[in-house]
Order: structure tokens, then sequence, then C-alpha cells
């Protein structure tokens, strides 16, 4: 009976990860030639996480059918969601296009950092208009004679190191700029997250970027009730939009670029209804997400 008992003790003692050495068949507990571990309790290993699931995972799949619904046109699309840092890209997005209008930016940008680097000021005499008028000729009239005038005063090597400076690849040539959408967008970023200027300052450039004469593009496509800053081009075969968009809590760049091959306006009509296309899948999308 004593040994049954102990034989039923031992199990017991295993059963609780109790590691028992023997001596000569006999089980003694108390003997110092025997060590006894202590008993720990088996714990379930958790089930690993589960993956983390993009809400905006299929964008870019949505942007590239809104573009191959105009197979005669060049196209690209950038999108940013600003509340993630998440940057989705679609079309010839590795193409660098002609960036007509949404070039007059970089001037802009970098004719306010001269000012907060105290080289140059707001109110000072540009070509025989302050250099606040002649930003706001750029933004809000996409006017070419200011563009020229800021150019001048900045040359286009200060503005291809501006560029350089802010880890955005384009280039600045004589007659325009080369920019993909995918480095536009994050120029718009660099702003939006207050990285190229004062707040002062931005919100001098979002009164303007409101108040545009073209809203037929980006803009046409959102909700009245959408905030959109923004710079339109049109050069030739290219028509461009670049905007930053606030909506009931959802914030974003878009920038969508269109060539027309043959280098004229002739498919102007395709091209809007490409980017309304595009615009209308991008903000489904997020609203969505």
């Amino acid at each position: 009976m004593r040994l049954a008992a102990a034989a039923l003790g031992v199990v017991s003692l295993l059963s609780w990860g109790v590691a028992v050495v023997a001596n000569h068949g006999h089980t003694d507990l108390t003997s110092p030639r025997h060590t006894v571990v202590a008993a720990v309790p088996r714990v379930a290993t958790p089930p690993p996480p589960a993956p983390v699931v993009d809400p905006l995972s299929g964008v870019v799949a949505a942007m590239a059918t809104a573009m191959a619904a105009q197979p005669s046109l060049q196209a690209s699309a950038s999108l940013i969601n600003l509340d993630t840092g998440n940057e989705y890209d679609a079309g010839s997005n590795s193409t660098p296009f002609t960036a007509a209008s949404t070039a007059k930016l970089v001037a802009v940008f970098d004719y306010i950092h001269q000012v907060e680097l105290g080289k140059a000021t707001l109110t000072q005499n540009i070509g025989g208009m302050s250099g606040q008028d002649n930003i706001m000729r750029m933004i809000v009239y996409s006017d070419n004679d200011a563009w020229a005038r800021l150019n001048k005063y900045l040359t286009f090597r200060g503005e291809q190191a501006y560029l350089s400076s802010l880890a955005v690849t384009a280039v600045v040539q004589q007659d325009n700029m080369q920019f993909t959408t995918p480095n536009m967008a994050r120029l718009l970023q660099l702003l939006y997250t207050g990285q190229l200027m004062n707040s002062a300052h931005r919100q001098l450039v979002y009164g303007y970027m409101t108040h545009t004469t073209v809203t037929n593009l980006i803009q046409a496509a959102l909700p009245g009730t959408a905030t959109v800053y923004h710079k339109y081009g049109q050069l030739y075969g290219n028509l461009h939009d670049a905007a930053i968009v606030q909506y009931a809590g959802h914030n974003f760049v878009l920038v969508i670029y269109t060539n027309n091959p043959s280098n004229t306006s002739s498919r102007y009509s395709s091209q809007v209804n490409l980017i309304h296309a595009v615009t209308t899948a991008v903000f489904q999308a997020v609203t969505a997400s």
C-alpha cells in the first residue's frame, strides 16, 4: 500500500512538471542526493496577431481602372493619405511629365523660403510688382509673367537647389519643369505638414490655392463641402491638377497628370473625364476607410 501511494505521488508530481531523480529504484524526496524542481504551470502560447489590413489597398487598382477608360492618354496619379502617410501610385508614375503650371508652386515655395531666411520680403519689388502680388497672380490666375519675374529673381539653379534640399526629385528647365506625380505629391505633403514654411505663410498660400480661376478638375469631382487647396496646369497636351483635400476628417493629397501624346489640347474633354474618374475612385476609397 505504501509503495502504491508513493507511486501515485510521483505520477502526480510529474504531471505538474516536477523533475524527480531516483536512487536505486527508490524515491526519496528528503534525500540530499535527489533534486526537486518546483512545479511551473504551463502557459498557453498566445496566437500571432492578425495582419493589419490597409483599408486603401484597392485604391491603386481603382485609379488604374479609371485611367484605362481613356487608353489614348498617358496618365499618372499619386495619392498620399495625410492621416497615415501611406502613398499610392498608379499609371505612369515613374515617368516625368512636363509639369506645366503646377511647377509654379516651386517658385512660390522657394520665394517664401527666402523670406523666412531673411533674404527677401513679401513687400519688395520684383519686376514692378510686390513679391506677394506675384505669388497671388501665379496661384490664382496662373500668371506666366509673374512666374517669369520670380524665376528671374530666384534663378533656375536656385530653384533646383531648393528642391534638392527637400529631397524632392525634379528637373528645372528654362521653359518648365519635369515632375513625376509622386514627387509633386510629396511636395504638397511637405506643405501640409508644415515643413516648407511657417503657419502664417502657409495660410496665405492656402488662401490663394482655394481661389484659383480653374475649378473644373479635381475640385469638380468632390462634394461642394470639401476644402481643396490646389494648383492646376495646362500646356499643349498636358492637363494636370495637384491638390490637398480635406473632407469630413479625411485629409489627402491627390496629384493627377495627363498628357495627350499628340501634344495638343484636342483631347481636353477626355483628360477632364479621366481626372474626374480618378478623383471619384480615390474619394470613394478614402471616405470608406
